[in-house]
């Protein structure tokens, strides 16, 4: 089963993205960044990263993300409510980015594709 990490800190979105993700892949939540950049943990085929997180932003999560080794060819979705989040995931390197709040049949097209390349 391929495998998804999401890293929100709305509680609300985080069980939402879990039962919308959850039933067709391998999905761990995380709820800040911190343990992604201090653990090691299982690659994912995905990331799914808030852009405004406590702590460190999905922004630089992503910029780090992408400057990995082992983990700049995994794509990574941006999520934000901000209009501009499409331009400032390019910015980060995101490979793509949903404007909250996200049509299901959206998300699941979008998940799909980057997951099943």
């Amino acid at each position: 089963m391929k495998r998804i990490i999401i890293v929100e800190d709305d509680p609300d979105i985080r069980d939402a993205l879990d039962v919308i993700l959850g039933s067709t892949y391998n999905v761990a939540i995380y709820s800040g960044a911190a343990p992604l950049l201090e653990e090691d943990y299982e690659l994912p085929d995905l990331y799914i990263i808030d852009k405004q997180l406590s702590g460190v932003s999905g922004l630089s999560l992503c910029e780090y993300l992408k400057g990995q080794e082992d983990t700049m060819r995994i794509p990574v979705i941006l999520l934000s409510a901000s209009p501009d989040i499409v331009k400032l995931a390019k910015s980060s390197g995101a490979d793509d980015a949903l404007e909250k709040p996200f049509k299901v049949n959206i998300l699941r097209a979008m998940v799909r594709y980057y997951v099943d390349k």
